[in-house]
């Protein structure tokens, strides 16, 4: 996909490979909006910078919240009248003990994956057809089966298990969900960056990994790559997603889950 002249939207955009991302796509977009839950006033310096590039567009959100997705999605429409990509990418590690959203969910899970579908949803009908979603999941969803039972981790939890269960969740979601959109023209790529240096990288697995730049310029080829829809990328490689990722019973069933988690 060109983006001269496209609009695109990526969440998660002001720390770590957001962050890197959105100042690789900047100089090639029309438009760019970006989310991050802090206040635009905290993020001033990065919204001058990209807006040297382009127009930019910022909204603030905090995912714990499903009323802020729910707003955010709203400001976006009313911002841009088309939205060409939607890169799905703020997350949070798994912390150090279960903590539960206002609105009763493990907070992992809410800002990483649910929220994710939520935005998503709210922002679909804006994307025409030939438009791309792009899905931030990780090479841990290899190490974890999702608890259908308790997506919230009520029993048994542990931070490396809910951010691995959060990523599970978002590929398994993106490959049924490149399905259903299909007939609509628009694409549908989930991708692991890589183990990337990040804070998020060293609060759950200690020190390491590549330069944030690195994850930044494999969301930014996710967007441009010539790859059909349903397609997982590890670290810029198209390799196949775990079994389990990829057991229809089990989407079907974590569509069910999902719905009755976020209240209508």
């Amino acid at each position: 996909m060109n983006l001269d002249g496209r609009t695109v939207v990526l969440t998660g955009a002001t720390s770590g490979i957001g962050q890197a991302a959105a100042r690789l796509l900047a100089p090639h977009t029309g438009t760019l909006v970006i989310q991050g839950p802090q206040p635009a006033s905290e993020v001033a310096a990065l919204i001058k910078e990209l807006g040297a590039h382009t127009e930019v567009h910022y909204v603030a959100a905090d995912f714990t919240s499903f009323e802020q997705v729910r707003q955010a999605g709203a400001e976006i429409r009313a911002m841009v009248p088309a939205i060409d990509v939607l890169i799905n990418n703020a997350g949070v590690p798994g912390t150090a003990h279960r903590q539960v959203t206002a609105d009763g969910n493990e907070r992992t899970l809410q800002v990483n994956y649910l929220a994710l579908t939520l935005l998503t949803e709210i922002l679909l009908p804006a994307i025409p057809s030939g438009g791309r979603i792009v899905n931030v999941s990780s090479t841990t969803h290899r190490m974890v089966s999702l608890a259908l039972d308790d997506l919230n981790l009520a029993h048994g939890y542990d931070p490396v298990r809910a951010y691995a269960q959060s990523k599970l969740a978002i590929l398994t979601y993106s490959l049924q969900f490149a399905q259903q959109v299909s007939d609509r023209g628009i694409g549908v790529v989930a991708i692991s960056p890589g183990v990337i240096s990040t804070s998020l990288l060293h609060q759950m697995f200690g020190a390491g990994g590549a330069r944030v730049e690195h994850g930044g310029r494999r969301i930014a080829e996710a967007v441009t790559a010539d790859v059909p829809t349903g397609t997982y990328i590890d670290d810029g490689e198209i390799v196949a997603p775990s079994e389990e990722a990829r057991d229809l019973s089990a989407a079907t069933a974590l569509a069910a889950r999902t719905a009755s988690l976020i209240p209508s």
